[in-house]
């Protein structure tokens, strides 16, 4: 991926709660799970990657994140839901046309 200086630069040195959980060893286990849960080497999605991000930061900031193979679980069922929930609005829609 490539990435603008200053988003690098932010995401190296950042002093946001996100910027540091990103760099955490939580953050690395988290991704080592969900792509495992995602296909194994296969990149997961970009999706995947922002709902653990708006989910999991605040929590491990506070010491309360749940283990990282319990956030990935829990991550996960909720990014299914959304796809669910998204192919059933595709369906209806396009029985509706």
């Amino acid at each position: 991926m490539d990435l603008h200086p200053d988003d690098h630069d932010e995401l190296m040195h950042g002093s946001s709660i996100l910027e540091m959980w990103r760099r955490s060893d939580h953050a690395v286990q988290v991704a080592e799970e969900l792509m495992r849960m995602h296909g194994g080497t296969v990149p997961m999605s970009e999706l995947l990657w922002l709902g653990a991000e708006s989910f999991l930061p605040r929590p491990w900031n506070a010491g309360r994140a749940p283990e990282p193979v319990d956030a990935a679980v829990q991550v996960y069922n909720r990014w299914r839901r959304l796809e669910e929930r998204r192919l059933q609005r595709r369906e209806q829609a396009g029985e509706s046309s």
